[in-house]
């Protein structure tokens, strides 16, 4: 069988972009390429994918450039896919080509920018394009999580036997790091105190500037001489973030290390009292599962798919409220007995997701759904 697959993420250069559905695509190809060994792939991009990220795939895996660059997915895509047809279309970014000549399956990872339309002024409405087409056009959709499988059925009328949810995974590189790696980061990062770490992209969603409000309201109450370290892209910066610094005069112990080294996050993990993300809106959380994979106890949102990431691993808080961001913040400091107790039940709950788990779900879907 041969398999068509939209990887036009993976054409990307720009660090900052490298994000969650670019590791889904590159994790998920992984796997497929040491699971799966009698199909044939072929990697649809706008540009040459980079032969050392090709070599990672196996030999089955081709890649088939669509030109030209601007509305790919609309002219080049379609016109490959005519000249040679796959006999299934697997979209890992939510999104399929204009035109089809096989069965399709997508991938939906969330539907963050339906519920704050204000946070994603012009790249909702281009979300908007292409998602909700493509969950119509779609033999079957493959949610990332039960939230999101829900807002499918609810937003877009997306019949429920539609779509399978198949929980993401993450790399085996994110486990418990010994004393000298993690000294090695701090170091690395001039991290010379204990620190919370957040660790995802700098944009509005994320809901960083209350981070940063429920962090002064933990130094003023515990009165512990900690950091933040917020790392991440800053391609869709909230500009909010470097203000309420500012306005809470943290300039000294808030931390920009920026997009840092993949290598470099499990030790920064590791190192962390805890990861404290609590975005308004999430379809998965690939951070969360990071962190509790590397011992790292999880702070997180009592929204959309964080109970199912996290489960009773975690402490899930308001995501609106200061105070009760920072009250979970200074249990985890202050109580040993908690921490250890939260970090143990991280590293069992991480246990329940792999990106092997992940790609065995998608491959028996493409089984399922290759012929008209």
């Amino acid at each position: 069988m041969n398999i068509g697959v939209d990887a036009g993420c993976l054409s990307i250069r720009d660090e900052r972009l490298k994000l969650g559905v670019y590791q889904t695509t590159l994790n998920l190809l992984r796997q497929l390429g040491k699971i799966d060994k009698q199909d044939e792939y072929w990697l649809y991009s706008f540009a040459p994918i980079e032969k050392k990220l090709l070599s990672q795939f196996g030999p089955r895996m081709k890649n088939v450039i669509a030109k030209p660059i601007f509305g790919w997915r609309h002219f080049g895509l379609p016109l490959n896919l005519l000249v040679k047809k796959p006999d299934v279309f697997l979209g890992p970014s939510q999104a399929l080509p204009l035109i089809l000549f096989c069965p399709s399956i997508v991938i939906v990872h969330d539907l963050t920018y339906e519920h704050f339309p204000e946070s994603f002024p012009d790249l909702g409405r281009h979300l908007r394009r292409i998602t909700r087409p493509a969950v119509n056009k779609a033999k079957k959709i493959i949610a990332v999580s039960n939230s999101t499988k829900k807002d499918l059925v609810k937003i877009y009328q997306v019949l429920s036997e539609k779509i399978r949810v198949i929980p993401e995974g993450y790399d085996p590189i994110f486990k418990v790091q010994d004393k000298k790696v993690i000294e090695a980061i701090k170091k690395k990062y001039q991290l010379k105190k204990d620190y919370f770490l957040y660790v995802g992209a700098l944009k509005k969603t994320k809901n960083i500037p209350r981070i940063i409000a429920a962090f002064a309201e933990f130094l003023k109450k515990s009165k512990k001489d900690f950091l933040l370290v917020l790392v991440g892209s800053d391609f869709w910066l909230d500009k909010e973030i470097k203000k309420t610094v500012k306005a809470f005069s943290l300039e000294e112990r808030v931390v920009f290390p920026g997009y840092v080294p993949f290598g470099d996050l499990p030790g920064l993990y590791s190192g962390a009292q805890t990861l404290v993300s609590v975005s308004l809106y999430e379809g998965f959380g690939l951070t969360l599962v990071e962190a509790m994979a590397c011992g790292c106890p999880v702070i997180a949102g009592e929204t959309a798919s964080r109970n199912e990431v996290v489960g009773s691993a975690g402490i899930l808080v308001n995501p609106r409220s200061e105070k009760k961001i920072a009250r979970a913040m200074g249990r985890v400091v202050d109580n040993r007995s908690l921490r250890q107790k939260m970090i143990n039940a991280g590293l069992k709950q991480s246990k329940l997701f792999s990106w092997e788990k992940f790609a065995q779900g998608v491959l028996e879907v493409i089984n399922e759904n290759c012929h008209c």
